[in-house]
C-alpha cells in the first residue's frame, strides 16, 4: 500500500485514484491544435493563391506594369521558381500539421511520447515559421505563420510544466495500483 495521495485525484468507483486533467493539458492541446490549423491554412493558401501573389510581389519590386508584355515573359519565369520553392514550404506545413493533428489526443492525454514528438518539432515549425515571415509574399501568410510559431512554442512549454508532469506520474501510478491489477516482482 502506497502512502502517497496526489493532491490533484478524485475518488473513483472501486477505490482507486482517477487524477485529474490538469489546465495545462487543455492549453497545450489547444495552442498544438491553432499550430495545426495555422500552418495547413497557410499552406493552402500558398498553393492556390501563391503564383498570383508572387507575380504581383515580382512586378512590384521590379518596378513593371501589370499590362506590360515586354518583361511578362521575365516576370513568368521569375513567378516559376519562385512558386517552386514556396510550394516545397506548403508541402512541409502539410506534412508538419497532420503530425501536430495526430499528436492532439495523445498530448491532451499527457502522453509522454506526444509531448517529446511535440518537442522535436517545434524547432522545425519555429523556422520554418520565421522563414514565412520573411518571405514578404502576403500579410495572411506573415500572420499564419506568426500564429504557428507562437502556438508551437506555447504548447511545447505548457505541456511540460510541473502540473502536467504530476498529472502524469499520478496516472502512471493509478494504472499500477488498479483493483485486479497484480504486480509482479522479481527478486
Amino acid at each position: 500500500m502506497s502512502d502517497h495521495i496526489p493532491s490533484a485525484h478524485q475518488m473513483t468507483g472501486g477505490g482507486a485514484y482517477e487524477p485529474r486533467r490538469p489546465g495545462t493539458l487543455s492549453a497545450a492541446t489547444l495552442a498544438t491544435a491553432v499550430t495545426a490549423v495555422s500552418m495547413l491554412a497557410s499552406a493552402a493558401f500558398s498553393l492556390i493563391a501563391g503564383r498570383s501573389l508572387l507575380r504581383d510581389y515580382v512586378r512590384d519590386e521590379l518596378g513593371i506594369e501589370a499590362g506590360s508584355e515586354a518583361m511578362s515573359s521575365v516576370v513568368d519565369t521569375a513567378v516559376e521558381a519562385a512558386f517552386g520553392s514556396l510550394q516545397a514550404r506548403a508541402y512541409v506545413w502539410i506534412f508538419l500539421g497532420v503530425i501536430l493533428f495526430l499528436l492532439l489526443l495523445p498530448v491532451r492525454e499527457g502522453r509522454t511520447w506526444a509531448r517529446v514528438v511535440l518537442s522535436v518539432l517545434t524547432p522545425a515549425v519555429v523556422l520554418f515559421g520565421l522563414r514565412g515571415l520573411t518571405d514578404m509574399v502576403s500579410p495572411i501568410n506573415g500572420g499564419l505563420a506568426a500564429l504557428a510559431v507562437l502556438s508551437v512554442l506555447a504548447a511545447v512549454v505548457t505541456c511540460w510544466f510541473p502540473a502536467t508532469n504530476r498529472y502524469v506520474k499520478a496516472r502512471r501510478q493509478s494504472r499500477r495500483h488498479r483493483p485486479g491489477r497484480t504486480s509482479v516482482r522479481s527478486g
